[in-house]
């Protein structure tokens, strides 16, 4: 009987662990968890809806900022342990929920008394402004109303779920056309100031654009109210914070963007004015710092974010615009950037801006690189609330942007329906004004569009996963916020909509396999009980992440007053630092993850910098080198005969060769000029100063633009001569202006032009590159063929140059003759690339592959077979080195890079049509991009017709232009156009295998934020291995085309096996 019990209780045990083990392998894989699970209304009771109607007097028309939608403030105003919402509503009530656990909500709106009353309602945040521990609601207001109607409110929390409008006697019932507000502590005198965001509200004005940006407006401008005993005062001049009456404030970001320990400002402004980077001091004023910071921004910003995302410790922003997506959306809902006005913006010193998201990657030292493109997430259509966050609980912060716009008013057929009404009601006294607007407004269309959330691949580039996550549902949505509503441990959304119920988004990623998180709740200084302002930096197993803790962010809305830290599978945290913002420091060791973690300011002390200041390869030695030299282009307008082109031809340059020219054993160095400059010589001296030679001999020929320049011995008499390569595209092709000039050494470093020693031949050059292609002792020339003016992309012829005792003849026929009409030549690398002791030549430009050309007997020929006979791209460098150790010698390819708007792929290439396909005895150039596996063309039905005015008679709207394909446009004649393809943009190694084949290897992301129109190859760490330098940009884009120009430098370090680490500045 015993015996049959143990057997049965065996027999049990083994079935259950039998059992256990079968359902463990039925456990849900992380990609099949979808992240975010949404929480109907009918379940939450969370019902708000801002409600926008349209009548004849107010509506889009008369408002252009009526459908912008409202904002989320979440905080637990209750001191229970759970998050309540509050959301604006523009012209209905605002709505306090509280929160009753299970996401299950409460409407309280009516007993606490913050429904905010008449008015515009836009921002909301909460704060703890009179430091009692609990949190207050502050509401920003605007619209066309008086003042009074427009005055901000300040409900300040009676601790009992009740609040009380006391704005004006904090001085905070401001009555300008108020967007949001911030509060943070700009002086660091303990205690919360506050941004006041504001906005106009009249969209045109007959004055000039120049004289406007220098006329304040009190109701328009922004403000900065310091916080004096506890009543705000304007403290905006004596800042040094602009207020001029074209602010249009739709986004305000705090956080130390130059690692200085004090809070700076970053803020959006649509339309012409440009955003605001305010760079704090430290002595209470700000300086603007923009233009000398950036690139190039964004031009309708809506809202920003501001945080750590590569986890460098540097502050980066996410700026979000209005791009389309999709080709139709792009071709039908987009107006084309106007060259005329957005070049007087650009000289009237409002910066670049562009029609994109924008990624401002902190660089250091106040400097950033705009990425983007190379990030994945430039377009998002008319996008609202970019906000960083890590919601998969990784370890790297995400990004979700909210997007939708309730009634489509920049559709470019309804623009035309829209003129045509307008000019009715212009034209006829009589007409029934009332009825036309309303016609109007009925025909407007009606898009909604999914929200967009990107997950961080920590390798700088984003994948959308909006569907995937589950948040891809269409909608209007404007203002989001984040807070862990259920206590689970990661990141719940809320997202206010236009007319339809709020959004509440469950997140799932407690469900995944290593989903380990660190909460941690700030109790601050007496007079910033939220620590606001204040810095946590946590290290684990080789990964660092950093949160500046600021909760408003986004567009119109604040964040939970919690930091939130996604740990992946990390069950421990090494060291976990915070820094307070008057700088006191506290450090805790082996914290326990998947915890709430209380940090107190008692706690922490005086701090002490103990990072030591790293040693730097480089220093700056400009400003003590006193070299002066700036190269100027001059004006040139490229897309007047040529519209379509891509970029300018006309503003490649400048070149720059070194040698030494006067025997004194020291490199000087000459560097070209634009047309109409002459270029410089500059003799170096044994203090490391530069001095200019002299401006006589080239002065002479400054009406040529310089492209090319190379130091060799011309005529064998031992000192170096100079050759440069005229250039560009400014006359005709085969004109005088394209001869290249030779100047004589007379050994002192003193230079002549010679009048006779260089063939007639006038083209076009980019590269000069010598070498002795012959063997009779003196060097002779490659002189590469850039372009012909006025056909791009027709292919250039470029020269072979022989040496006869100093006298040039062109051999190309006879030596090489495939070199004639090679194509856009960039660069060219004379090099043994078999071993069989003889240089071959390497070409490469845009629209090229690397074309080796075979030394066989001082005769080239084009290699077929060579691996990269089809890597076509805008190559624009090339140089070589043995990068990873095996002996024989691989090249260093620099290209148009992977930050810039065209994309291309093997299957997918980007491709250039050119023909005369008007017939009107001009050639036009078409550009094409695949789309979900249709060729499209790249710009719009504006410019496509002004270059080829049947474009707009086959296409008689935007909507059937949209849905054209390339080949609908043109039509059978891209089968006799001149075709391009280039199949990548990516800088690269080409990696020799050694058998006459090459590999093309990307160079790491650093590499790819512009193009490269330099490389120089050097042991810079002192390590035996070939580490590289890369410059570059390309400013010469069309306007609709953000300028190529990320590129600080880039220093590359090499391990030995052709893997690279990018420098960093500090």
């Amino acid at each position: 009987m015993h015996r049959l019990r143990v057997i049965l209780i065996i027999a049990s045990l083994c079935f259950s662990s039998c059992t256990s083990k079968e359902n463990k392998s039925d456990v849900k894989k992380d990609e099949d968890i979808q992240l975010f699970t949404k929480i109907p209304y009918t379940e939450s009771g969370v019902d708000f809806i801002n409600k926008l109607t349209q009548n004849v007097q107010v509506n889009i028309l008369t408002f252009k900022y009526f459908f912008n939608g409202g904002g989320v403030a979440l905080g637990d105003i209750n001191n229970d342990g759970l998050v309540d919402l509050y959301f604006t509503g523009n012209i209905g009530p605002n709505r306090l929920f509280l929160n009753k656990g299970n996401f299950k909500f409460v409407d309280i709106t009516q007993a606490a008394g913050v429904d905010g009353s008449r008015g515009w309602a836009n921002g909301a945040t909460m704060v703890d402004i009179n430091n009692d521990g609990f949190l207050d609601i502050y509401v920003c207001r605007s619209g066309a109303f008086e003042p009074v109607a427009r005055a901000n409110q300040l409900f300040i929390n009676n601790g009992n779920n009740t609040f009380t409008n006391r704005a004006a006697e904090y001085g905070l019932n401001d009555m300008g056309y108020s967007t949001h507000a911030t509060f943070f502590d700009y002086d660091l005198d303990g205690d919360l100031d506050m941004y006041l965001l504001n906005h106009n509200v009249v969209f045109t004005n007959d004055r000039p654009i120049e004289e406007l940006k220098n006329t304040a407006d009190k109701y328009v401008g922004d403000k900065l109210y310091k916080n004096e005993n506890g009543k705000f005062i304007d403290a905006s001049k004596e800042a040094g914070i602009k207020q001029p009456v074209i602010s249009y404030g739709l986004g305000v970001g705090v956080g130390d963007l130059n690692s200085d320990g004090f809070p700076d400002i970053y803020v959006c402004n649509d339309f012409t004015e440009r955003d605001y980077m305010y760079i704090n001091n430290g002595d209470g004023t700000f300086s603007e710092t923009l233009k000398s910071s950036t690139g190039h921004t964004s031009n309708f910003s809506m809202g920003v974010d501001i945080a750590d995302f590569n986890n460098d410790g540097l502050s980066d922003i996410l700026v979000a615009d209005m791009a389309a997506e999709d080709n139709y959306r792009s071709k039908t809902n987009m107006s084309g950037m106007n060259p005329e006005k957005f070049w007087k913006a650009v000289d009237g010193g409002f910066h670049y801006q562009y029609m994109v998201n924008t990624l401002q990657l902190n660089r250091g030292e106040n400097k950033f690189s705009e990425i983007g493109q190379l990030a994945g997430i430039p377009y998002t259509d008319w996008s609202w609330s970019p906000l960083f966050a890590d919601l998969d609980n990784d370890g790297w912060k995400d990004i979700f942007i909210t997007n939708g716009y309730r009634r489509a008013s920049r559709n470019n057929d309804f623009i035309k329906q829209k003129e045509y009404y307008f000019k009715q009601i212009e034209e006829d006294p009589n007409v029934n004004q009332a009825e036309l607007i309303q016609k109007i407004l009925s025909l407007m269309p009606e898009d909604k569009l999914p929200n967009y959330v990107y997950k961080n691949n920590g390798d700088l580039t984003f994948t959308k996963k909006s569907g995937a996550w589950g948040v891809g549902e269409l909608s209007y949505s404007n203002g989001s916020a984040m807070a862990d509503l259920d206590n689970d441990g990661d990141l719940d959304l809320v997202i206010n909509n236009i007319d339809e119920a709020s959004t509440i988004y469950r997140n799932n990623a407690e469900q995944f396999q290593a989903s380990n998180y660190l909460k941690i709740k700030l109790k601050g200084s007496k007079n910033n009980r939220q620590g606001i302002g204040s810095t946590v930096t946590i290290s684990s197993i080789g990964s660092k992440q950093k949160v500046e803790f600021y909760p408003s962010r986004g567009y119109l809305s604040c964040m939970e007053d919690l930091i939130h830290f996604g740990l992946a599978d990390n069950k421990r945290i090494e060291e976990l630092e915070i820094k307070w913002p008057d700088g006191k420091k506290q450090v805790l060791k082996d914290v326990k993850s998947n915890q709430l973690l209380t940090l107190s300011y008692s706690d922490a002390t005086q701090g002490v910098n103990n990072t030591p200041k790293r040693a730097s390869y480089f220093s700056n030695i400009t400003g003590s080198s006193k070299i002066n030299f700036k190269h100027i282009e001059n004006k040139y307008d490229d897309f007047k005969d040529e519209i379509l082109i891509p970029h300018k031809m006309s503003t490649l340059g400048p070149c720059l060769a070194i040698a030494d020219v006067n025997g004194d054993g020291l490199d000087d160095f000459y560097i070209g000029g634009a047309r109409n400059q002459s270029g410089e010589l500059f003799i170096q001296s044994t203090e490391s100063t530069f001095t200019s030679s002299g401006k006589s001999v080239w002065n002479n020929d400054k009406r040529h633009e310089d492209m090319g320049a190379a130091f060799f011995d011309v005529d064998s008499d031992g000192d170096v001569d100079l050759y440069v390569g005229s250039g560009g595209s400014e006359e005709a092709d085969g004109s005088a202006y394209y001869k290249d000039r030779l100047y004589l050494n007379d050994g002192n470093g003193n230079f002549s032009k010679s009048r006779d020693q260089l063939p007639g031949t006038s083209i076009s050059s980019s590269c000069v590159m010598p070498y002795d292609f012959d063997k009779d002792g003196d060097l002779d020339l490659f002189v590469g063929g850039r372009m012909i003016p006025g056909k791009y992309p027709f292919p250039a012829s470029s020269k072979l140059l022989r040496n006869n005792n100093g006298v040039f003849k062109d051999v190309t026929n006879d030596l090489a003759p495939e070199l004639s009409e090679l194509g856009m030549v960039t660069s060219a690398l004379w090099t043994d690339i078999n071993n069989d002791k003889q240089m071959d030549l390497i070409v490469t430009g845009e629209w090229m592959p690397i074309t080796i050309f075979i030394n066989e007997n001082n005769k080239f020929s084009k290699s077929r077979a060579t691996g990269i006979e089809n890597a076509t791209g805008w190559w624009f460098s090339l140089s070589e080195a043995d990068i990873d150790g095996d002996g024989d010698k691989d090249m260093i390819a620099g290209n148009l890079g992977l930050n810039y708007k065209y994309k291309t792929s093997v299957l997918e290439p980007f491709q250039v049509y050119c023909h005369d396909f008007d017939s009107n005895g001009t050639l036009d150039i078409y550009l094409g991009y695949f789309q979900q596996g249709k060729l499209f063309p790249v710009r719009g039905r504006e410019c496509s017709t002004q270059q080829m005015p049947f474009v707009s008679e086959k296409f008689g709207n935007y909507d059937a232009f949209g849905k054209a394909t390339l080949p609908e446009v043109l039509g059978e004649q891209t089968e006799q156009a001149l075709h391009y393809e280039a199949k990548t943009f990516a800088t690269s190694i080409i990696e020799n295998n050694g058998d006459g084949t090459f590999k093309l290897i990307e160079l790491p992301a650093e590499a790819q934020f512009s193009s490269v129109n330099g490389i120089v190859v050097d042991d810079i760490n002192n390590d035996s291995h070939p580490d590289l330098i890369l410059a570059g940009n390309l400013f010469g884009s069309e306007v609709e085309t953000p300028r190529n120009d990320a590129s600080i430098g880039c220093v590359l370090l090499n391990n030995g096996k052709g893997e690279f680490r990018s420098l960093t500045l500090e």
